[in-house]
């Protein structure tokens, strides 16, 4: 009897600390989960992690030998051990250059010039802005920046320019299943897989349906990726250069497995990258017109220099011409 007692008494103390814990706050919901539904039509996957979490970071990690280098999408896993995995940013398909900025805590470890950028400070306030294409931007407000494109949403509006930010690939451009990145007004992280083909304008309307105060697309087709607390859902057909990643629970890993330089003396271009430059060794400088992207002419006010193969240079900008009476 004594014993059933002390049994009783010692499971009702339990019972009261867990009710204690719970008004106190202590037992702290998972900030993050997963479901399946539909958005505006079109049936998706979504992740949602709540950044007001403190057990709750996001970086980015690029293949070994980056900005040249890919790796199996299982790779990034084993190393950096996140919570959440997905495809990064489109690159080049002949040299494998990601198409646009790349900020890993704090460092801007490649410069692509190009796009929409995903920018996170320390303390995880999300940034959602185009780039000036061939201009470099100052990341330095920020730990993690992404950038890829085009943009889906912006200031709470469905904001899609693909040509403006120099998206032109057919590949690219087409309905496709795609993957995205966003965020609330409530500062939650929303990753979205479209489980159906979408235009860009199409996953412009899904992302706001869902919430979104601003987000971006990111790179789609045999580049798609997902994994989710020890489950890969989505694997991809080949070796991709970058992904974006999310931890809870634990810090983000150091910069030496995110960034993991096979050889620390090689520097990034300062040229965007050229996924159509499928020659080098016959490639010329060009001056191109950053509004037009034709041949610049000495009135083009801003220019950008590419290589391009001899017999794919752009005929002169038809934008900025002699002044009348010159």
């Amino acid at each position: 009897m004594w014993k059933l007692c002390c049994e009783g008494a010692q499971k009702m103390m339990i019972s009261v600390l867990l009710i204690t814990n719970l008004l106190l706050g202590r037992v702290q919901a998972q900030p993050d989960k997963m479901w399946t539904g539909s958005a505006a039509g079109s049936s998706v996957r979504v992740i949602s992690v709540d950044l007001k979490d403190p057990r709750v970071s996001v970086s980015v990690a690029v293949a070994k030998g980056s900005p040249y280098g890919v790796e199996p999408f299982h790779a990034f896993i084993s190393r950096t051990k996140p919570t959440v995995c997905i495809n990064g940013a489109y690159a080049s398909k002949t040299d494998f250059r990601p198409v646009g900025d790349i900020v890993i805590k704090g460092k801007l470890v490649y410069s692509g010039l190009m796009g929409t950028a995903f920018c996170i400070t320390k303390d995880k306030q999300v940034a959602v802005k185009r780039v000036i294409y061939g201009h470099a931007s100052d990341w330095t407000p920020y730990e993690t920046v992404l950038a890829c494109g085009p943009a889906l949403v912006l200031n709470g509006k469905v904001d899609v320019l693909p040509e403006f930010e120099r998206f032109s690939d057919p590949h690219v451009m087409g309905a496709t299943k795609r993957m995205g990145i966003g965020v609330t007004r409530e500062n939650h992280l929303l990753i979205v897989h479209t489980l159906s083909s979408v235009s860009f304008l199409q996953f412009g309307k899904i992302m706001l349906s869902l919430g979104c105060r601003d987000a971006m697309n990111l790179d789609a087709g045999a580049s798609l990726g997902m994994y989710y607390r020890g489950n890969t859902l989505l694997t991809p057909s080949r070796h991709i250069t970058n992904v974006f990643e999310v931890h809870v629970g634990t810090p983000a890993p150091d910069i030496s497995l995110l960034y993991p330089q096979a050889n620390p003396t090689s520097r990034p271009p300062a040229s965007p990258p050229d996924p159509g430059n499928s020659n080098a060794k016959t490639a010329v400088a060009v001056s191109l017109c950053a509004d037009s992207m034709g041949k610049a002419s000495t009135y083009c006010p801003q220019t950008v220099k590419r290589r391009l193969p001899a017999n794919k240079i752009p005929r002169p900008c038809p934008f900025h011409k002699r002044p009348p009476g010159e």
